[in-house]
């Protein structure tokens, strides 16, 4: 038995979650001490709906609407330029306005908001991208780019650990287990990238950051924050 969904809380139950220390499951270890000493009613469900506490379940999130709504088809906004030789593969959203370069290559449940450029012979797969991103010539894989960030010609996410195990997340300096073997970067908007940066597996990088060329990111980045790496 597995506890999802949507919870109808009285407002006493914030006195059980006080007493639980925190950690990572604080809210479950609350639950479960409140229902130990208070009437609880469930509703039992036959399909286990998508988990959303971390950024990365939203590629399943993704892949679910996706699945239903398009099938292996393609959804091309209003505007889109899309030009010679770039291949799309879908299903994949793309939004209002975006202009996808020459030679291109764009596959399976990608999603693109209005106003998002892919420059020439860049590969996106598997990734969110907020409204108006910009990118040169590069590797997205598995990653979601907040708002209006820019990401220079030769940016890698990678996605991969080389041993091909699952990848962890530092979130709030504890490493968590995504469960996942491919996951890219989480980017916060308006960030840009140089030319030539490599972006390590599960980093998560925060807004307004500026991150210089030829810098490898194998940790986390706060909001605001210059990137360089030393010499």
């Amino acid at each position: 038995i597995k506890a999802i969904g949507i919870y109808l809380l009285p407002q006493k139950f914030f006195e059980y979650y006080k007493k639980v220390p925190e950690h990572q499951y604080a809210f479950e270890s609350a639950l479960d001490l409140y229902a130990k000493e208070n009437e609880a009613r469930v509703v039992i469900v036959k399909e286990e709906p998508s988990s959303f506490k971390y950024p990365w379940h939203l590629f399943e999130v993704t892949k679910f609407l996706m699945d239903k709504y398009l099938g292996n088809k393609t959804h091309i906004g209003k505007n889109a330029k899309i030009y010679e030789g770039a291949v799309i593969k879908g299903p994949c959203y793309i939004g209002d306005n975006c202009v996808i370069g020459n030679n291109s290559l764009i596959r399976e449940y990608v999603n693109l908001e209005n106003d998002c450029l892919i420059g020439a012979f860049a590969e996106v797969t598997r990734s969110i991208f907020q409204e108006d991103i910009h990118t040169h010539s590069g590797y997205f894989g598995d990653s979601i780019f907040g708002k209006g960030c820019r990401l220079g010609a030769g940016t890698i996410t990678a996605n991969v650990r080389i041993d091909r195990g699952e990848i962890k997340s530092a979130v709030k300096e504890e490493k968590i287990n995504t469960g996942l073997t491919s996951l890219g970067c989480i980017m916060g908007e308006n960030t840009k990238t140089g030319v030539h940066c490599s972006l390590m597996p599960g980093v998560l990088i925060g807004s307004n950051c500026l991150i210089w060329p030829s810098s490898v990111v194998s940790g986390n980045i706060r909001d605001n924050t210059v990137f360089r790496l030393d010499k």
